[in-house]
């Protein structure tokens, strides 16, 4: 292989030109390693279970079906961000035949079409019938058909750190609607509290990555007194109304 630098060709082409040398262009394509993981793929099963179709009114998309799931199997195999993955495809013509897409002399700008990509197919994704589509096209090349294997990496999921502030505003939510709820069966005014006042601090408090003790004690210090305010208040109804709390339904005994 003899290798020559930019500068020094006597030839002049064009590296965008969709007809000049396509043909070379994708059959070195097809030889790469992402050429063989596109060949090995099945395209069109796949568009089906996904139930993916052109728009037959108003504009088009710019990607096809087959080339929006083809644009998540291409992130996954980058492991890079949407914005790095658009400045991927915009310079490399093999992710642009494996995204079945040719941009020419364009450029994608707008990387947050990655993002609606990805929520277009998830509301669409059916995992069990994506396995079974996989299984039967790749079913040749599993020796032990009868054997599932899997990550064994065990992780707690939905795990939090109870942090006082999180704690107090829990109880003051859960408390707040249990309010609402049986001053709505009894017919009477709920209590007047800033409740919607501390809730928009609490959503910008929790939001902040360094939450210091100038923050955290004035809204720890509000928090316990709207409780303090709601116990009292419920303590109040329990008292004049006769009201008695279960599980699942608020029993009323009307005063004589």
């Amino acid at each position: 292989m003899k290798i020559q630098k930019i500068s020094e060709f006597q030839h002049e082409f064009s590296f965008l030109s969709s007809t000049e040398n396509f043909n070379a262009y994708y059959r070195r394509f097809l030889e790469s390693d992402l050429g063989k993981i596109y060949s090995a793929i099945p395209w069109d099963s796949l568009v089906d279970t996904f139930g993916i179709k052109e728009k037959t009114t108003g504009s088009k998309m710019l990607f096809s079906p087959k080339g929006r799931i083809a644009l998540m199997f291409l992130k996954h195999y980058t492991c890079s961000s949407d914005r790095k993955l658009i400045e991927q495809l915009n310079s490399n013509i093999d992710y642009q035949f494996f995204c079945d897409i040719h941009l020419g002399f364009n450029r994608l700008t707008n990387f947050k079409i990655v993002s609606q990509i990805r929520c277009e197919l998830a509301d669409k994704l059916d995992i069990d019938l994506l396995e079974k589509d996989l299984f039967n096209h790749w079913n040749n090349h599993i020796d032990c058909q009868n054997q599932i294997t899997v990550d064994a990496t065990c992780y707690e999921s939905e795990c939090r750190y109870p942090t006082p502030q999180k704690l107090l505003w829990e109880a003051v939510n859960w408390l707040y609607k249990q309010l609402r709820e049986t001053c709505k069966i009894l017919g009477i005014k709920m209590q007047r509290s800033k409740y919607r006042k501390w809730k928009h601090r609490y959503t910008e408090f929790s939001k902040m990555r360094r939450k210091t003790n100038k923050k955290r004690k004035p809204l720890t210090r509000s928090l316990l007194h709207l409780l303090d305010k709601f116990i009292k208040f419920e303590q109040e109804l329990r008292d004049t109304y006769k009201v008695q709390f279960t599980k699942k339904t608020i029993t009323v005994v009307w005063p004589y």
